[in-house]
């Protein structure tokens, strides 16, 4: 099963290839290509924001970027990748303009769970509640590599690629800040 998954990736990361090859001069390859990207781009997007308005803006931003540079793509990574690296981009310079004030993620967007029962799902939504949380308090570059490797589920290498950090300083990220969200999270209750 894990392998079918792999192998359903890899044929979407080729097609992904073969349209942003023709990207730049075929609105239509474009409009795919935004179409299989747009919920993950802004569940991105919107992790590292306080507000859905600004996700929404920024995410249209993204795109805006990535069609206006389409030409540039040259496939040296998967597009994706590519993708995420505008908007890795795009948000640190709004982080930038916003003149370093705080940003806090009031709430993520959920995935849908048709199986628990309304007692586990309040039990679940004030785990998920109390982890936003303290991940809103963490420092905005732990922040972004905790985003691209959980909810986006990016190697090491692609949160490497995408923050232009080595994998080493991706990984010390990584570890600082599930330290600080272990130490901030011990002695609350967190039911299993």
């Amino acid at each position: 099963m894990e392998l079918e998954a792999r192998n359903e990736n890899v044929l979407i990361e080729e097609r992904d290839d073969v349209l942003a090859a023709r990207a730049p001069h075929d609105f239509d390859a474009f409009g795919e290509l935004y179409r299989r990207h747009l919920d993950r781009i802004y569940r991105f997007v919107r992790s590292q924001v306080a507000d859905s308005s600004t996700a929404e803006d920024l995410t249209a931003q993204i795109f805006f970027k990535a069609m206006a540079s389409a030409g540039s793509f040259r496939g040296e990574a998967a597009y994706h990748s590519w993708l995420y690296r505008i908007a890795h981009n795009v948000i640190a310079t709004w982080g930038r303009q916003r003149a370093r004030t705080p940003l806090v993620v009031a709430s993520l967007p959920d995935a849908e769970d048709m199986t628990p029962s309304p007692a586990t799902q309040v039990i679940h939504g004030e785990q998920r509640e109390m982890v936003r949380a303290q991940v809103a308090q963490l420092p905005p570059a732990q922040r972004e590599v905790i985003a691209l490797r959980y909810l986006e589920d990016f190697s090491i290498e692609e949160v490497a690629d995408v923050t232009d950090r080595s994998r080493g300083a991706v990984r010390i990220l990584l570890h600082r800040a599930r330290l600080r969200l272990r130490r901030s999270l011990e002695g609350k209750e967190l039911h299993r």
